[in-house]
């Protein structure tokens, strides 16, 4: 079973937080927010479905309309 990230309170007060990631390692702390905004920078990064190098297709055979 495969744990989700999670965001835990470092004080007392809830104004320090802490992010962990599935492994149990930390991410990053700050503040509530801070740690919401980061969950959703990890958990949208993982549905990129095609990296970014297969998306260049490079042809030798084309020439240049511009001269450089």
């Amino acid at each position: 079973m495969k744990n989700k990230p999670t965001i835990l309170p470092l004080d007392i007060n809830g104004n320090i937080y802490l992010l962990k990631d599935e492994h149990g390692a930390t991410i990053g702390t700050g503040t509530l927010e801070v740690c919401e905004v980061l969950l959703t920078l990890i958990t949208k990064s993982e549905t990129v479905v095609e990296p970014i190098n297969k998306m260049v297709i490079r042809r030798q055979n084309i020439r240049s309309a511009i001269s450089i």
